[in-house]
């Protein structure tokens, strides 16, 4: 049996040739089809209604606290939030201008300003929450 470090070392030093044979997988896998079938769905249902019952998430948001949270954010996040955000401009642009300029649309439409903070939210602020809404395909 190999010791610890030994397994450690192998480990790194196959991290050369991890990240194309990690391709090579993802390239042949089908998730959609197995996570879309009506097994994968009643195994979820089952799963949730198991963590519903014994109350798994409540258990877990306690078992971790706020600064552990904090700290694995900052140190594990603030590493790759911004690359991870420039790779992403070119979908989000995509997707995102479509809902936006719906959005704008919508805007134009809308009365002015009152002084009537009420009638603001009602005739104003509902329309754009709504345009936005919609826009995401969630109305």
């Amino acid at each position: 049996m190999k010791t610890t470090a030994q397994a450690k070392a192998n480990l790194e030093a196959s991290i050369s040739y991890i990240p194309a044979r990690y391709v090579d997988g993802v390239s042949a896998a089908d998730w959609q089809g197995p996570a879309g079938s009506p097994q994968a769905e009643a195994n979820y249902s089952a799963s949730m209604a198991k963590v519903i019952t014994g109350k798994l998430r409540e258990k877990g948001v306690k078992a971790v606290s706020n600064a552990d949270w904090q700290e694995a954010a900052k140190t594990n996040g603030a590493a790759v939030i911004g690359e991870r955000i420039r790779a992403a401009l070119g979908k989000w642009e995509t997707e995102f201008s479509p809902i936006y300029d719906q959005v704008q649309a919508k805007v134009r439409t809308l009365p002015p300003s009152t002084t009537d903070f009420r009638a603001n939210i009602t005739a104003r602020l509902v329309p754009t929450v709504e345009a936005w809404k919609k826009g995401a395909g969630k109305l």
